[in-house]
């Protein structure tokens, strides 16, 4: 038995590619929810512009004191402290093309901005997402020395890189060397896995791997909720109640209890039912939930 930890993304990135408005009492009936059933990490909002991600325009009001904020730059940065958060979530990417179009900027430029924005926050306090690491929409395969390179620069934020599966295109042969790669940088690898409903089995597959790697943290989002706004056809984010079930039935410990998680997954359901019919929202079906 091994002890995992489930990073919960739904309330930030389940939501960020919902059209619809979702209220702020609903956020936080969702937070509370997630925490009621064990969830210790929760990342609850994005500072992003409210232009680029209307979802989360009402960040601050959302933030409650506890959990995780994601920010990318300066502006973000005065939101989110101003707004009394103290752990915080970058990103940025092995692909240029993509870094332009989510950041605005380059890579190098990205590591510049983040120096000056998250001098004097413990390494411990940031997660760093390494987002199209398996492959990109734009580029293509990621080249091994750019990949190697990203995980260095993480190095200088935080004690947590987390892989992103951005498209839906990792392989187990990936996730062993990139594991491999974070074990030489000295920093502590997590997986954030995206799929399409036809392709569950290969998420877990790479879950699979990945605890066979020494990867004890998984990201997940209740209902399966969300994807990359950034990226058109983004598939889904992992489940968080199907990754409590398989972890379950392997006799991993988790902490998180199914039963209480089924609050949560009604919530997800109601915000996903409020959507207009022509916003695809995808959630995902498990018994009892």
């Amino acid at each position: 038995m091994k002890k995992i930890s489930i990073y919960e993304v739904g309330p930030r990135d389940g939501l960020q590619t919902i059209k619809k408005l979702v209220p702020t009492r609903m956020k936080r009936a969702l937070i509370d929810a997630l925490r009621g059933a064990g969830l210790r990490s929760i990342e609850t909002v994005s500072f992003a512009h409210p232009l680029y991600v209307p979802q989360m325009a009402d960040a601050e009001r959302v933030f409650d004191g506890e959990g995780a904020a994601l920010v990318m730059n300066q502006r973000g940065m005065d939101r989110a402290v101003k707004s009394g958060v103290t752990y915080f979530n970058i990103v940025f990417s092995p692909s240029e093309e993509f870094n332009r179009r989510n950041l605005g900027c380059e890579l190098k430029e990205a590591i510049a901005r983040y120096m000056f924005m998250l001098e004097g926050v413990p390494k411990a306090n940031v997660r760093v997402y390494i987002s199209c690491y398996f492959g990109c929409p734009y580029e293509g395969d990621i080249p091994m020395a750019k990949r190697i390179k990203v995980i260095q620069a993480a190095k200088l934020f935080g004690d947590t890189v987390v892989l992103s599966d951005t498209v839906g295109a990792g392989t187990e042969q990936e996730v062993e060397v990139g594991a491999g790669i974070c074990d030489k940088v000295g920093i502590r690898p997590a997986l954030h896995l995206h799929h399409k409903a036809s392709r569950k089995e290969y998420a877990f597959s790479l879950v699979r791997k990945g605890i066979e790697c020494g990867i004890r943290e998984f990201d997940s989002s209740i209902g399966g909720l969300g994807g990359c706004p950034f990226v058109e056809g983004s598939p889904g984010n992992l489940a968080t109640e199907e990754l409590v079930n398989w972890l379950n039935a392997r006799g991993h410990d988790c902490g998180v209890s199914i039963e209480d998680l089924a609050n949560a997954k009604r919530i997800a359901l109601k915000i996903a039912d409020t959507q207009t019919s022509d916003t695809k929202v995808k959630i995902s079906k498990v018994a009892g939930i």
